[in-house]
């Protein structure tokens, strides 16, 4: 019984792990950043701001009178906050991504070693599950969600890092479900009761192609980029919610 137990616990975990992440708010930040701007350029064509100050008085003082007056403090501090408060929720973005990579891949490392020592223990030929959960402790392991967080906004590279980011974020959870495929495969095999069919399958994205395709796009196939970095994630969550429903009951059954 105590596998059992450890199993039920893995999948109570999920309430935790398996943030499902609202397909709008990765976007929040600019359009937030786009709001900002609007309220920037319109408040500058309303005043029809020519600069009078000389390039030594700019350099010296870092402040151009003529814009404060144009825009003026409250909407000086408005446009600070607004911009602050998008790259905040950037930030937090890119930090969730990778943190719920982290935390549902620990996860499933456990639950699977749990299933396999639960099966093992009933008398079943577990040397296929085994090799999975030998390739899961090797290739998945984890990825420190601070630093992935930080990097990405280190001058002058930082966007070569972030490609980095989407890269490895895209690429480990194909790979992930690929083996997850493996593993309930051979569960089926085994257990009679438990039938598993995938119904929404993450596929492999060429990194080199996106970025390629970003570029060419002036930036616009970007947004369909972030929309798969969150997307794929939460779709393949959902369907861990339905298999292990069913195998748990399977399970209980043994």
């Amino acid at each position: 019984m105590a596998n059992l137990d450890r199993i039920e616990e893995y999948v109570r975990r999920r309430e935790f792990t398996d943030y499902i992440m609202p397909l709008w708010l990765p976007f929040l930040p600019m359009i937030i950043f786009l709001i900002a701007d609007a309220i920037l350029f319109s408040s500058l064509y309303a005043h029809t701001v020519k600069s009078t100050v000389t390039f030594e008085y700019y350099r010296l003082y870092g402040i151009d009178d003529e814009i404060v007056e144009a825009l003026g403090w409250t909407t000086i501090v408005l446009l600070f906050l607004l911009y602050l408060l998008s790259c905040i929720i950037n930030v937090y973005v890119i930090y969730k991504w990778i943190w719920r990579r982290n935390e549902h891949f620990k996860r499933v490392k456990l639950l699977f070693n749990a299933i396999k020592d639960l099966l093992k223990e009933r008398g079943y030929n577990v040397s296929r599950l085994e090799m999975v959960c030998m390739e899961i402790e090797v290739e998945e392991t984890e990825k420190n969600a601070v630093l992935w967080t930080l990097l990405p906004f280190v001058p002058y590279v930082g966007w070569i890092l972030l490609i980095y980011v989407y890269h490895f974020l895209n690429k480990d959870f194909y790979r992930h479900e690929r083996r997850e495929d493996y593993y309930l495969n051979v569960l089926s095999s085994l257990l009679p009761d438990f039938s598993y069919v995938r119904y929404n399958q993450i596929p492999e994205r060429n990194t080199i192609l996106y970025f390629v395709l970003t570029l060419v796009t002036f930036g616009f196939f970007g947004f369909y980029w972030i929309y798969t970095l969150t997307n794929d994630p939460n779709n393949h969550f959902i369907e861990h919610r339905r298999w292990e429903d069913q195998l748990l009951n399977v399970l209980r059954r043994l």
